[in-house]
């Protein structure tokens, strides 16, 4: 039995499949973060060896019988920028024939199957990456939380602590955001927000976490809470535009998709996003995302072998459900 290990490598968690030329998903293991960029080579090390090991030992089958590894790594740029330290890493676990790729590389590769076209992914963070007919590639944002993330889980956070604040100054419109952050953080008293946030020291993902507050308040009709995820949407959709642009494809048909938590839980911020790209793009699709991107990853190690992916793999492909865990804006549940 030939099979491909599709890995899906992030900051905070591994997973990976088995996955044979039919397209059954023969087996699966979940392990640690191994974006080596946020945390030591052992611990990175250490969650691709547990991911591999307990995936091919569900299975009683040893490495011999690995065709492909093919990965996707939160610390590997879309330009392969990271891949030869992470190579070299997992040829010491075992492993020979390789396929490296970007995290958002295989998100593109799962949300459009390999085609040509556009990707936005918004999670707790977001980026934009772009793939044309010839293989050139483009990406937008990905700057982090700092000078970048627009559109993300985590910039809509921060939108909502600042308009919170300057509805509490009575600078701007007053909105149920004050409260609701309040309840959320469990705090009393607004000013106690900036111990909590500068000498608590807030993570990026306890503020990502805030914009499921947002939403909420988004969804009971507050119009400053509205007005952050249609922000969200337009830094999103100005981001396509530009990757479009960049390739060449404004005035040909461009397929769109979308992954991550913000995007694909959050319909008022879609709908936004969706309208303003088919009112500024003269061809553009929007497309559902069609696999999770640890299939993606499994669809470029069928490429690098030369496994036909037909109908038939693609079918059962979709029948299983989605496994991405991605945290919702709507729920506490995710990764």
């Amino acid at each position: 039995m030939k099979l491909i290990l599709a890995i899906d490598g992030g900051g905070s968690r591994t997973r990976c499949l088995a996955i044979d030329c039919s397209g059954q998903v023969v087996s699966e293991s979940t392990s640690g973060p191994s974006n080596h960029l946020l945390v030591d080579r052992d611990t990175v090390r250490q969650s691709l060896a547990n991911a591999t090991d307990e995936t091919l030992a569900r299975i009683r089958v040893n490495r011999a019988d690995v065709a492909c590894l093919s990965a996707g790594l939160a610390g590997v740029d879309f330009d392969g920028a990271g891949a030869d330290e992470m190579e070299e890493l997992l040829r010491d676990l075992g492993f020979e024939n390789l396929v490296i790729n970007g995290d958002m590389v295989i998100a593109h590769a799962g949300a459009l199957q390999l085609k040509p076209g556009v990707i936005a992914l918004a999670g707790t963070g977001s980026v934009v990456l772009g793939i044309g007919a010839n293989g050139e590639r483009v990406k937008v944002g990905g700057w982090g939380p700092i000078f970048g993330d627009e559109g993300s889980a985590y910039r809509i956070g921060q939108m909502a602590l600042r308009a919170a604040a300057t509805a509490y100054d009575g600078r701007g419109p007053e909105t149920l955001l004050v409260p609701r952050l309040l309840l959320a953080l469990g705090l009393a008293e607004f000013p106690e927000t900036v111990t909590r946030v500068y000498v608590d020291g807030m993570e990026t993902r306890e503020i990502a976490a805030l914009s499921r507050v947002a939403y909420e308040v988004a969804q009971e009709g507050d119009e400053v809470a509205r007005s952050l995820f249609f922000r969200a949407a337009q830094d999103l959709a100005e981001s396509v535009e530009a990757a479009i642009r960049q390739l060449g494809l404004d005035q040909s048909k461009v397929s769109v998709s979308y992954q991550g938590s913000v995007l694909e839980s959050c319909h008022l911020l879609r709908e936004r996003f969706v309208e303003t790209l088919k009112r500024n793009v003269r061809r553009v699709s929007i497309v559902s995302p069609e696999f999770e991107p640890v299939i993606g990853a499994y669809l470029l190690g069928c490429k690098s072998l030369g496994w036909q992916v037909n109908d038939i793999v693609l079918e059962k492909l979709k029948q299983r459900p989605r496994q991405d865990e991605q945290e919702s804006l709507v729920s506490k549940e995710g990764s």
